[in-house]
């Protein structure tokens, strides 16, 4: 599994000041495109890099043919000479995705100026390559998406994503996040089609050309060319070429005109998100107090899109089920996510297009940032949203639960090559990124920290920052060490528990493991000490206590912390640590300070939801790795049944922790006794909640409503079942007389497969290809996924992987379903990894959807043969991961600790459920 990795980066040679990116052709037929592009450069003489520049430049190019090249050394002096060397020979070089084109000349070094290097400051260079390329359909650089026209033939676009390494698909560039440059594009395409890019069009020309092949007619064709964009990374340039329909506002504020660009037929679903991007824009500027630079804020539907979304500045594309909304068809949850890409993508305006990471290995400044300025985005626009609550669900706790694996990385990770860069697009650079920054910006003060971000911003505007530059900027706003404080949750991979001593003691901190704690001999890699912001909420005592700076920078204050924690214990009464959860870090309390706090967990209690859904994390967290029982876990939540309200946080993260613990459980003696114990939990819900939804009921009821049906499923609840089949033969008879909520649709789905899986899943297949709607199409695929029926397992690979039906955006959607459903369907997953090695490696290896591919490959699977079994085939050479290596490794880890906890928990679990629910 291990593998050596070159360091891909560039010498620096040159540095680039401005590149004209001129396409002639870009063919949606033949798939091909053509173009020509002027590098302006200068020499970087003082890089102390390993050479000058010399009778070669090598700069990026991948799966493009450079089909001549020319560099010209002109003088700054309007009467100065010029100097031109063409190429004689173009050097690939497939490990770093460069190419080392080599001149006839060095007109660098031969001329007299190079006596010293300020005098060749007087100098500047000129890089003219011709090149061509495929139009391919693997999602990244210059590539095809096709979609269904309203005329019902297939149609074609071109568009681009190009972060983070995949601009030099599609024209050769220095394609480095540092090398900033600016940019002028020109794309001649058949007339009749519109191209968007990251500026305005300054002017169109249309005439009539030859045919390519020069015996066809004469062709009508469309010259676009846009204005020269802001200085920015090569990574954010964007082309779309295709027919569109729009939808445009302009700011009352700003004065910004913001479009949303849909397939024809479609631009009314962008409504919504055309809203959202317009208010969100206006707040982003005035909290940042930076104004927006461009004049123009394009978001585009892309029917092919691997990411979510693409922060392309001026020009954000997205998954079309990241920004479509359908009456009717959008699940509230679906609708609250395109809200939160929207602002995503708006932050990183600023973040990441405005200020830059200076490499990958500060991913962290992008994305850690707009994840979390997206929830300071829409608790502004939706303060009814809770939005800081569901933050805690779902970010903050993805992060733990990624963190507290072995196989996790730190915040800031050094990488060298693109494979080690597309693997840290993970929960660690996003979610762990943006908690962090949360938990800064709760110790020093929201309103300190944005003047932080002010300074950040306007120092290194149009430039590239480091992790050292936020914590200079956050240090001078605050006045505080926020360096000394930040730094090792940066640099360190984990979080600790803290453990609160029954009698005497210390609190301890060690690193939290979901593979349980440490004992013995141990890796120093294991190890880490955090300086931990705590705070408290206490019983009597007024607003959040403290904090106590646990291993802090100025000194420990955990003696001062379990001071108090044993003055609140002696004046009986409860205390909750970590308010809100804004620290990075979970909770271990005593069995008696599990008492106190037992009763603070009914939503009549003290505590907020987003409190309680703390309580319930780290319980279940520490009961699932074995630092507490998690039979003690169990028995905190059983009375939630008889709770007379619910709120939709709390719920969800209950269920998504008896959700884990039925998964583990599915296949033991026991599991009809746990059943019992789930119906007993959630049972008293439905019937507070019904089917329907009442008049004037919150947004998030419906989605609560519909967690219910889908743990009693789970449960086994049979009439629950025969409802959810009733409503879905209904519904396919006849859709617009029997409508699903969306909120229900897919766990209505579900549940009624779970009744006639051969007919529900035909059903599905037709829903499937006729709808033209991304939340309804996954909804399907991922139901026809969860099929118990080994026959179809086969069938239902087969079908996405091989048909051509399903788009390969979507593809990690089913296997994720079919792999987690049933163990059966996990032993599917790795049999097709081991068997089809070859046609999948050569299909998806290197691609957008590779690492879920193989980290699916073994993540269904239970024991420690399995992992055993796994690792030795990826460990024979002809078995390569590449760029799925982490996800390997996580996927691994998940095994052995799932197989550690049943053998761990088995016995106890299996006596608990014995006493209470036989």
């Amino acid at each position: 599994m291990t593998k050596e990795v070159q360091d891909a980066r560039l010498d620096r040679a040159f540095t680039p000041k401005h590149y004209d990116l001129a396409y002639q052709t870009i063919d949606l037929v033949r798939h091909t495109f053509q173009g020509t592009v002027q590098i302006h450069l200068e020499p970087n003489n003082h890089a102390g890099k390993q050479h000058k520049p010399g009778k070669s430049i090598t700069l990026h190019a991948l799966e493009l043919n450079l089909l001549s090249a020319t560099l010209v050394k002109q003088g700054k002096n309007d009467d100065a000479t010029s100097i031109s060397s063409k190429a004689v020979e173009f050097r690939y070089v497939k490990a770093s995705q460069t190419c080392e084109i080599v001149f006839e000349n060095d007109i660098v070094s031969s001329s007299p100026t190079m006596e010293s290097s300020s005098k060749e400051e007087g100098y500047e260079y000129c890089l003219t390559i011709d090149f061509m390329g495929i139009l391919n359909n693997d999602m990244r650089g210059l590539y095809r998406s096709m979609y269904k026209g309203l005329d019902g033939t297939m149609r074609t676009m071109a568009t681009t994503q190009f972060e983070a390494t995949d601009a030099r698909r599609a024209f050769p560039c220095f394609d480095e996040p540092a090398l900033k440059a600016t940019f002028s594009l020109q794309v001649t395409m058949p007339r009749g089609l519109e191209c968007i890019s990251n500026t305005p069009i300054v002017s169109q020309h249309t005439y009539t050309t030859t045919n390519n092949s020069n015996d066809g007619p004469a062709l009508l064709v469309t010259t676009t060319t846009f204005g020269k964009t802001p200085l920015m990374s090569t990574y954010l340039l964007a082309l779309v070429i295709g027919e569109f329909d729009v939808i445009t506002t302009t700011s009352e504020t700003t004065k910004i005109q913001t479009s949303v660009y849909t397939v024809p037929g479609k631009a009314h679903q962008g409504q919504f998100c055309l809203d959202v991007a317009t208010k969100c824009l206006d707040l982003y500027a005035q909290l940042f107090d930076v104004p927006y630079p461009l004049t123009k804020s394009d978001l585009l539907a892309i029917p092919d899109f691997a990411a979510g979304a693409m922060e392309n500045w001026g020009c954000v594309t997205y998954r079309e089920a990241k920004i479509l909304v359908k009456e009717g068809s959008t699940s509230e949850t679906m609708k609250r996510g395109i809200a939160r890409t929207v602002c995503h993508e708006l932050a990183h305006q600023w973040f990441g297009n405005l200020v830059t990471m200076d490499f990958w290995t500060q991913l962290w400044l992008n994305e850690g940032f707009a994840r979390f300025m997206e929830f300071v985005g829409i608790d502004t626009l939706f303060p009814e949203w809770d939005a800081w609550t569901e933050f805690v669900q779902s970010v903050y706790g993805l992060a733990l639960s990624l963190d507290s694996m072995k196989s996790s990385h730190p915040i800031e990770v050094e990488v060298r090559h693109p494979d080690e860069i597309s693997e840290i697009f993970d929960a660690i650079s996003y979610a762990k990124g943006a908690s962090v920054i949360r938990m800064l910006s709760t110790y020093i003060g929201f309103e300190t920290f944005l003047e932080g971000m002010k300074i950040y911003l306007k120092r290194h505007a149009y430039g590239n920052a480091v992790t050292e530059d936020l914590w200079a900027a956050l240090e001078e706003a605050s006045g505080a060490p926020v360096a000394a404080l930040a730094r090792p949750w940066t640099s360190q991979t984990g979080f600790p528990i803290l453990k609160l001593p029954t009698s005497g003691g210390v609190i301890e901190a060690p690193r939290f493991l979901a593979s349980g704690p440490l004992s013995g001999i141990h890796d120093e890699t294991e190890q880490g000490v955090w300086p931990t912001p705590v705070t408290a909420l206490v019983e009597g005592e007024e607003g959040v206590q403290g904090p106590w700076v646990v291993n802090g920078p100025a000194g420990d204050e955990s003696a001062a912390l379990l001071e108090k924690i044993n003055e609140w214990s002696l004046a009986g009464k409860w205390f909750k640590l970590n308010a809100s959860q804004t620290g990075f870090f979970r909770v271990s309390y005593t069995p008696k300070q599990w008492e106190k706090l037992k009763g603070c967990i009914s939503p009549s209690g003290p505590l907020s939801a987003t409190d309680r859904l703390g309580l319930i994390s780290d319980s279940f967290a520490a009961g699932r790795a074995g630092y507490t029982s998690i039979v003690d876990s169990l028995k905190l939540v059983q009375d939630f049944g008889s709770h007379d309200t619910a709120e939709y946080a709390v719920w969800q993260e209950l269920s998504e922790n008896l959700s884990n613990l039925s998964s583990l459980y599915r296949s033991e003696s026991f599991y009809g006794s746990f059943q019992k114990y789930l119906r007993s939990v959630y049972t008293n819900q439905l019937t507070k909640l019904g089917w329907e939804a009442a008049t004037g009921e919150s947004q998030r009821t419906g989605t609560l409503r519909g967690t219910v049906i889908q743990m009693l499923c789970v449960a086994g609840h049979s009439d629950v079942c025969k409802e959810a089949f009733s409503r879905f033969k209904l519904f396919v008879e006849s859709p617009e007389q029997n409508p699903i909520p969306g909120d229900l649709r897919s766990i209505v789905y579900r549940a009624a497969m779970r009744q006639d899986e051969a007919y529900v899943f035909d059903k599905l297949k037709e829903l499937y290809e006729a709808s033209s709607f991304p939340e309804e199409q996954r909804n399907c695929l991922t139901v026809m996924a969860s099929v118990k029926d080994m026959k179809r397992h086969a069938e239902m690979i087969d079908y996405v992987l091989f048909s051509g039906k399903v788009r390969l955006q979507d593809v990690a959607f089913p296997l994720n379903a079919l792999a987690s459903t049933t163990d059966m369907g996990g032993k599917t997953c790795w049999n097709l990894m081991r068997d089809d090695f070859d046609r999948l490696s050569q299909k998806f290896e290197g691609g957008p959807v590779w690492g879920a591919l193989v980290g699916l490959s073994c993540r269904g699977l239970c024991t420690h043969e399995d992992a055993v079994e796994v690792e030795k085939f990826y460990n024979d050479p002809a078995h390569p991961c590449g760029s799925a290596t982490r996800r390997l490794m996580q996927g691994l880890e998940a095994v052995r600790t799932k197989a550690d906890r049943l053998e761990r928990d088995r016995a106890g679990v299996a006596a608990f459920l014995a006493a209470g629910f036989a």
